[in-house]
């Protein structure tokens, strides 16, 4: 698996597509946004990842950061960031490659 993180509207899904292309991978993307729909529905976020891994190891995920603005108000809000949070954490644990894009241009971190 190879992860994708950047801020909002970086170039995270141009970068990941034309990474997918070349190593023949599939791309998940805006996977925050699962996150965000697991929490809603009460379900295991940690789960979800283990299973996703273990169906499709291949796999470009696409994710925004969302840990480094203003810590939101809502509570709801703050349980969001932090659950992206945790996934980003074991996502880059258990990728091959991680990438963060800043203005369309990736550097790999891992």
């Amino acid at each position: 698996m190879i992860l994708v993180v950047g801020g909002a509207f970086q170039g995270k899904r141009e970068f990941a597509k034309k990474l997918a292309a070349e190593k023949k991978r599939k791309v998940v993307n805006l996977f925050h946004n699962q996150i965000q729909r697991l929490l809603e529905e009460g379900e295991d976020g940690e789960a979800y990842i283990r299973n996703l891994l273990e169906e499709t190891p291949d796999v470009v995920i696409v994710m925004d950061e969302v840990g480094a603005g203003v810590v939101p108000v809502e509570r709801s809000d703050r349980e969001y960031r932090e659950a992206v949070g945790r996934a980003g954490q074991i996502l880059a644990r258990e990728a091959e490659e991680v990438y963060r894009v800043i203005c369309g241009i990736g550097v790999r971190i891992k």
